[in-house]
């Protein structure tokens, strides 16, 4: 909901502070269109506000020990008055908050009857009146998804957190003498000493196909994301600055299978769809938005309410088209439907845009279908739009967690359960028994024997040219899985908390945010989280079905032929539909042919440009990694790296 950027230095030297943090300001003005503020802390521990960050540069300042702005798209208490930086009547407290708070008004009852008076209506205030009772134990106090920086002059302490699950997000720098923090990581990168460096491990990973596999890696070397379910806190009467060091608030490993928790689906929902603006929500044909609009369809008959907003991005292609799902969908929940329809033509022309929201190159062509989503919910007036992300990873939704799970009873020699499941996934899915076999049994059992799960290796990459000693190399590889005794609860806790989730977070934040619209996820509510990781893996997958829990709960709300659909279409390159040869042949030919190709050790360019040509020419089929060497060359072009 709004976007952060902060500058620490404690040596007094901010001349170059101001200019750079106007860089950052103005690299985050999608962010938040509906108000701004920047404010100094000087030696003397002494703040001064701002209206607008250029008004901060044109002062004479004392020496600083902080500069920070903010930009702010209003979601509750609309009036100027909630404008950010929020600012304690004894000006001894700022905090600057993207996100929302979703149990901030009973979180401000409970403090009002403890003496604290309010000036506003805002969640930032109730984070400001919890911090001041309560310390740095309010983060466990709050539902919700936030990044939140609070400067308390009376302790001469900066503190920071971000929300459990790292939905909104918090990137910081150490450079040099300075300590960088705003909530996209090319804000910070553009005004590192020395100017962006690609980081290397990151890239590289993209090259070769995966998806990130380190949720403390950006794209961009030393600019890393706070972790989720942390705070932190700098203290301003030193003489130099460190690396923060980082506290737990909150650790999903403390919620393995059959610890006891309990919250349903519709209090989420209902959390979540409050807002003092025009709230809508995504929706496909598949169960995960579905249901999340079925719920609020249910709340809004209660309250009284408008009925529910929906968008919807449909193809030209109907082998593709979830079109009469959507439909039936809308119709059952009486959703005001509107409805995109992208041709591949649509696509290409955004791929530009979307690189610049993102940030980033591109790994899959449902980011450009995501971010005309977004952009459509702008136009029909959602500020706040609900997204069903997240559930496939903690409910295990994909064929992928089917697998894991045949062959975790395979190696538990439960023989008769796997060939029940292979019978129930044949069933359910309209195979035979030995096609469900080879594809759930025989071929993950032949990826676990030759290399797991790691994806081709490619001539043109060389990772021998890669600094295996390098802490981004470390960073990126170190994943903690929890302690649940099941594999698969093991595989869903690496990628929600490590892989899947921050990267599907990531996208959808930026995507969202580059329309001025705040993303939430009904899912991710912590104790929806919670819950999912206190049942035992049966509850997840079983008996031909994924997302059971999910699947148990539809049966009373979604339509008769949204639940009985098994072909849940998934937007994918496609060469056949995205003609990446012929019509784009020469820009994939360009792509391969990037000057910056021969100035990365880890790329071996004349064989690239090779790959690329052999695609090109029909003598091989790999038109993901064609997709990614050219989106990766729009990245290097449009951020001039």
């Amino acid at each position: 909901m709004c976007g952060i950027s902060a500058i620490l230095r404690l040596d007094g030297d901010a001349a170059m502070d101001l200019v750079d943090l106007d860089r950052m300001h103005r690299a985050q003005r999608h962010r938040g269109p509906d108000g701004q503020g920047a404010f100094t802390i000087d030696r003397r521990f002494e703040g001064r506000r701002f209206e607008r960050v250029p008004a901060l540069c044109d002062d004479e300042p004392a020496e600083l020990s902080m500069v920070a702005a903010v930009r702010r798209l209003r979601i509750s208490d609309m009036r100027p008055e909630a404008d950010q930086p929020l600012v304690s009547t004894d000006r001894c407290c700022w905090v600057m908050l993207n996100g929302a708070i979703y149990n901030f008004r009973e979180l401000a009852a409970e403090l009002a009857a403890a003496g604290h008076v309010f000036r506003t209506s805002s969640d930032t205030e109730v984070v400001m009146a919890a911090y001041r009772r309560w310390g740095t134990s309010c983060f466990e106090h709050f539902n919700g998804m936030w990044a939140i920086l609070i400067v308390d002059l009376e302790r001469k302490v900066v503190v920071g957190s971000r929300d459990r699950i790292g939905i909104k997000p918090f990137y910081y720098a150490l450079d040099g003498a300075r300590l960088l923090f705003a909530s996209e990581p090319w804000a910070i990168a553009q005004v590192q000493t020395g100017g962006p460096v690609i980081g290397a491990t990151r890239f590289f990973e993209f090259l070769s196909g995966y998806p990130p596999q380190s949720a403390a890696l950006s794209f961009f070397r030393g600019v890393h994301p706070v972790p989720a379910a942390t705070w932190f806190q700098i203290d301003l009467r030193g003489d130099r600055l460190a690396a923060p060091v980082f506290q737990s608030y909150w650790r999903l490993a403390d919620y393995p299978a059959d610890s006891a928790h309990s919250i349903s689906f519709k209090s989420s929902v209902a959390s979540q769809s409050l807002a003092d603006v025009k709230v809508g929500s995504l929706l496909s044909g598949g169960f995960d938005s579905s249901m999340i609009v079925m719920l609020w369809a249910e709340l809004a008959a209660a309250r009284g309410s408008q009925r529910p907003d929906t968008v919807s991005i449909v193809w030209d292609d109907p082998a593709m088209s979830e079109r009469p799902n959507i439909e039936a969908n809308a119709a059952k929940a009486g959703a005001n439907s509107h409805l995109l329809q992208l041709s591949p033509r649509d696509v290409w022309m955004g791929v530009d845009a979307v690189v610049r929201a993102q940030g980033q190159p591109l790994l899959g062509q449902e980011l450009i279908a995501q971010y005309h989503v977004y952009q459509l919910a702008r136009q029909e007036g959602d500020i706040v739009v609900m997204d069903g992300n997240g559930l496939d990873e903690v409910q295990a939704g994909l064929p992928l967690y089917e697998t894991e799970m045949v062959l975790e009873r395979l190696l538990n020699l439960q023989f008769f359960d796997v060939a029940r499941e292979l019978r129930c996934i044949a069933r359910n899915y309209d195979r035979s028994y030995h096609s469900a076999a080879r594809s759930y049994l025989v071929a993950p059992i032949i990826r676990h024997l030759r290399r797991g799960r790691l994806l081709p290796t490619y001539s043109w990459l060389d990772e021998r040219a890669c600094k295996k000693s390098d802490p981004d190399w470390i960073a990126g590889r170190t994943l903690e899985s929890g302690r649940d005794p099941s594999r698969l609860n093991r595989m869903l806790y690496r990628e929600t908390r490590h892989t899947n989730v921050p990267a599907v977070l990531m996208y959808s934040d930026r995507n969202a945010m580059a329309h001025s619209v705040e993303a939430r996820f009904p899912y991710l509510d912590h104790r929806i989280v919670e819950l999912c990781f206190s049942l035992p893996a049966s509850y997840k997958v079983g008996f031909g079905l994924r997302k059971r829990l999910l699947h148990a709960v539809a049966k009373e709300y979604l339509p008769r032929s949204v639940l009985e659909s098994r072909d849940k279409r998934r937007f994918v390159l496609m060469s056949n539909w995205m003609p990446l040869r012929g019509e784009h042949s020469a820009a994939m030919r360009d792509a391969s042919r990037h000057p910056n190709w021969t100035k990365l050790p880890y790329v071996v360019a004349p064989k690239l440009h090779a790959f690329v040509d052999d695609y090109l020419s029909g003598r091989h089929g790999d038109g993901y990694a064609v997709w990614r060497i050219f989106t990766a060359a729009r990245w290097l072009d449009l951020f001039a790296l």
